[in-house]
């Protein structure tokens, strides 16, 4: 092993050594000036390769001043066997959700307990109750467990209950009456599911567990053409939850919150369902204020770009009204606030005095954090002054819990009293624990205006490229890695990212592109890309290099280039259309035919939509929009391919198949070009596990460098 790659091995290993914050959260306490904290960290194992987690319980006094000081840290390692962990409000109980194997084998057992401060104190075997399936991990869509008010029920959602059914030739006798008995010859029924890490998610239904009685009550009432998740408790013990339909048949559901979804609302009183948000819109992420009066929920329109600025809408308990809180921002000037493009809101996202909504959202190339007032529609953001992202996790009586980070930062959890309003931008923030020591990279913001090529209807749209290099001087000209995002409506912020880090600190400098497309810029810019894909953000990446070349430190030839799914599609295309420019390519998961990819994907909208065509359910791709989809792909490009490719797949992706790079890589192969693939199996997507993670980044690391040298 040369000594480049075994600098780049133990890199990495130090990197991975420092645990990930995932999620932060006050624990009731009851002590005057002092907080408990709860945090979940995971950290990548490479002996075991497994990903181990762990809890941190922190205890911070908070003194007359408004500063913070941690008294107490206690690590302890989880369960993985422990689905939810939820606490009671009353901070006096824990529910914990917990799956069991059995030794002797048989089904998997799933159990509801009940703990205080001392011991177990009630357990519950959900499933031999049989009013439901498998209860739903946190999956980021549907999974959640929540108690009531009054701590005596328990809401979470499950798989429904499916008919029982056996063969047409199944001889078993059985006593049950007519009605009991399965039905024949339906045990192969096609069973379709949500997608791309939601596999096995068929039709899920809420479900409420009196903790006195033991008895489960799954809502039936609930339409059976949706499937329910988000649910949360009202005041008055009525549950207000997402409802997504799934007829005529399901799309891919995760990265892409424009699924048609509403708001419903469950009436405890008159058991009925009632629908609060608009008709044919996706409405998500439901958040109830304090006194129970209103109720606030992200909202797109269905169809078209995946991942689309959003609408802040307030749903009006008493009334019924609603109203647009923020409005979706078309084409904002200069440093203007840019839109909402959130996936998530924390479970407890209000101000103390019920008036103030806070939450993460991207803006531009950075994560930032939103206070919304509902009564003036004021947005005021909180952004990091050093040029990194914040992320909040919680907020209580306005103390709130933040992860940050940046591009030579290593993500930690902070703790800041929220200012009054108007005066958020003086927040100050308390790290937690001691923060690594900054990486040797500096980056800064690279922006760009292509007049010479404006949109024929929107015009001209501003987009940006954050170019990062080593901090350790003897270097004169770095080789660089130009790494557009995927896709292709996301976007590459200053967060801190193993991958890039380990290349950077191995000695490449990094160009991060957010061409024209990406989220956090306003809805005008994202929506200039749909029908140009294969053009416009080509030339806006190689627009970047040909202006970054020109700078002292890059070496211009020694540049290669690195994307995953859109941004493959885009490393392809680049490397199709520019044959003499880079001397080697990797690419993960990439999309190289969108034609090949209409009946293969979870997401056939993707390829209509990008392509420049409506989608329906009903859509059928005709020879004409197949031959467009063709002349939008880097497949076309092949012939004309010199660049050494490395080609990254997950084999059980279901968001862009592995015969898209495994295709592409025959057409190389057959043509003489230079190619390797790799798979790895049990990996989707993202290409996550702790295995799959090491062994590319290093593959990648090294086949860059066998080209470069």
């Amino acid at each position: 092993m040369n000594t480049k790659l075994a600098s780049a091995i133990e890199v990495y290993k130090r990197l991975v050594s420092h645990p990930d914050p995932v999620v932060a959260w006050f624990s009731y306490n009851g002590i005057q000036n002092q907080l408990a904290i709860n945090s979940v960290w995971n950290q990548s194992d490479l002996d075991r390769l497994e990903k181990v987690k762990f809890t941190k319980t922190y205890v911070v006094q908070e003194n007359s001043s408004g500063k913070f000081e941690v008294n107490h840290r206690k690590i302890s390692a989880t369960d993985s066997n422990i689905m939810y962990n939820e606490e009671a409000p009353s901070g006096q109980f824990n529910a914990i959700i917990r799956k069991f194997t059995p030794k002797k084998g048989g089904e998997e057992k799933q159990f509801i307990e009940i703990w205080n401060h001392c011991k177990k104190i009630k357990q519950y075997d959900v499933l031999s109750q049989e009013k439901h399936g498998k209860i739903c991990p946190k999956d980021g869509q549907f999974g959640c467990l929540h108690w009531s008010k009054a701590e005596d029920k328990l809401l979470y959602v499950s798989e429904r209950k499916t008919p029982k059914t056996v063969s047409f030739f199944d001889t078993k006798k059985t006593d049950k009456p007519e009605e009991e008995q399965p039905t024949r010859g339906h045990e192969h029924d096609f069973k379709e599911d949500w997608g791309e890490q939601l596999v096995g998610k068929h039709k899920l239904a809420l479900n409420i567990l009196d903790l006195n009685s033991g008895d489960i009550d799954t809502l039936d009432i609930i339409p059976e053409d949706l499937s329910v998740g988000q649910a949360i408790w009202t005041p008055d013990d009525g549950i207000v939850f997402v409802g997504w339909k799934h007829e005529p048949y399901r799309l891919g559901l995760t990265y892409c919150p424009i699924r048609q979804s509403a708001i419903y609302l469950w009436d405890s009183k008159t058991s009925s369902v009632k629908r609060l948000s608009e008709e044919s819109r996706a409405s998500h992420l439901p958040r109830i204020t304090p006194d129970g009066s209103k109720l606030i929920y992200l909202d797109n329109a269905i169809n078209g770009p995946h991942y689309q600025c959003s609408r802040l809408m307030m749903y009006d308990m008493k009334s019924g009204n609603i109203t647009v809180l923020v409005d979706i921002v078309k084409d904002p000037k200069g440093d203007e606030f840019p839109g909402i493009f959130s996936m998530s809101l924390p479970q407890r996202c209000w101000t103390e005095d019920g008036k103030g909504i806070v939450f993460s959202s991207v803006w531009r190339h950075q994560v930032g954090i939103l206070v919304v007032d509902i009564e003036t529609t004021k947005v005021t953001p909180i952004l990091c002054k050093s040029g990194g992202c914040i992320k909040v996790t919680d907020i209580f009586q306005d103390r709130m819990l933040v992860v940050q980070s940046n591009l030579n930062q290593q993500p930690y959890f902070s703790i800041c009293k929220l200012p009054e309003r108007g005066q958020e931008s003086s927040v100050m923030f308390h790290p937690l624990d001691d923060p690594e020591p900054s990486l040797d990279i500096n980056f800064r913001i690279l922006k760009f205006r292509p007049d010479h090529r404006p949109h024929p209807t929107l015009g001209t749209q501003e987009y940006e490229a954050i170019l990062a290099t080593p901090k350790n001087g003897g270097q004169e000209k770095y080789p660089l890695i130009v790494f557009p995002h995927g896709g292709p409506h996301s976007v590459l912020t200053t967060d801190f990212m193993l991958l890039p880090t380990v290349f950077m600190l191995s000695g490449f400098a990094m160009v991060f592109i957010n061409y024209r497309g990406s989220t956090g810029y306003g809805d005008d810019n994202l929506r200039s890309l749909p029908g140009r894909i294969g053009d416009q953000d080509v030339k806006d990446c190689q627009e970047v290099v040909e202006s970054v070349v020109k700078l002292d430190e890059i070496n211009e030839k020694q540049l290669t280039v690195f994307g995953g799914s859109h941004g493959g599609f885009l490393t392809a295309h680049l490397i199709g259309q520019y044959p003499s420019v880079y001397k080697a390519a990797c690419c993960r998961n990439p999309v190289t035919n969108i034609a090949g990819m209409v009946a293969t994907t979870d997401i056939p909208d993707w390829t209509f939509t990008e392509g420049g065509f409506d989608f329906s359910h009903g859509a059928l791709s005709t020879g004409e929009i197949l031959t467009e989809m063709w002349n939008k792909s880097p497949m076309q490009y092949v012939d004309k391919v010199e660049t050494p490719i490395l080609i990254i797949l997950g084999l059980e992706d279901a968001r862009v198949p592995p015969k898209q790079g495994e295709v592409y890589y025959k057409q190389l192969k057959a043509r003489n070009k230079k190619a390797r693939l790799i798979g790895y199996k049990e990996n989707s997507h993202p290409i996550d596990t702790v295995e799959a993670a090491a062994d590319s980044c290093i593959n990648i690391l090294d086949w860059f460098w066998q080209h470069l040298d």
